[in-house]
């Protein structure tokens, strides 16, 4: 009995990540569902491109990360993502293998092959919309974090970072805790700095340390701090 409660509750998240994903209602979520084959990943797995894999990916539980590797084994973060979000074939993805998304954290994936979340795209407004949503979402973020490396000092981009992701939270805590080392991949700069950064912006009680995460307490104070 309780292992098929937990299934039902598990569809049931999934129907709502879905629906919430293409902004769509719970019939036409259960269609898209149907089209999708779900897995489950551990925190460092490469996520894409894999072998002889032409598919689409939404993410419905856990974070990732789109990177790119220099052949000095320099590392840059291009993209940060999370629940809701697409990645993969249609998502612009680079199959040469310079550039990959791996996992944050442990999650799970919905799996659309390329044709059929076209035929998806070609049926169903709502999916087009939500694909075209996402590339422009994409576009904007590149654009932002040129201008953010380019214009901004370590701790502006620091600052812009903490207020980008405690952004999604009502009371502005980004939850679980920052891993330094991932949040210094983000800036492009190192852990050591983001962690000495971050101590003074605590000193200065514009962020606290929560149980679970970092909370941004003064986030027009720390705007300033942006530019």
């Amino acid at each position: 009995m309780a292992t098929g409660v937990s299934r039902h509750a598990g569809a049931l998240h999934a129907l709502q990540a879905i629906a919430e994903a293409f902004a769509c209602d719970g019939d036409l979520a259960a269609t898209i569902e149907a089209f999708a084959h779900e897995t489950a990943h551990p925190r460092g797995a490469v996520l894409w491109p894999l072998a002889d894999r032409d598919e689409t990916t939404l993410i419905m539980a856990g974070s990732a990360q789109e990177v790119a590797y220099g052949q000095d084994g320099s590392v840059l973060q291009l993209m940060i993502l999370g629940q809701g979000d697409l990645y993969g074939s249609l998502m612009g993805a680079d199959e040469s293998g310079a550039a990959q998304t791996e996992a944050v954290s442990e999650g799970r994936g919905a799996h659309f092959t390329t044709a059929s979340l076209v035929r998806l795209m070609d049926s169903y407004s709502a999916v087009a919309r939500a694909i075209n949503r996402q590339l422009a979402s994409r576009l904007e973020a590149l654009r932002r974090r040129m201008v953010e490396s380019t214009l901004l000092s370590v701790s502006g981009r620091i600052s812009a970072e903490l207020l980008r992701r405690s952004a999604f939270s009502p009371d502005r805590t980004i939850r679980p805790m920052p891993v330094m080392s991932e949040l210094a991949l983000s800036v492009r700069s190192t852990r050591e700095t983001v962690s000495r950064t971050i101590s003074q912006l605590e000193k200065r009680g514009l962020v606290r340390r929560v149980e679970g995460g970092l909370q941004v307490v003064a986030p027009h104070r720390l705007q300033e701090i942006v530019y």
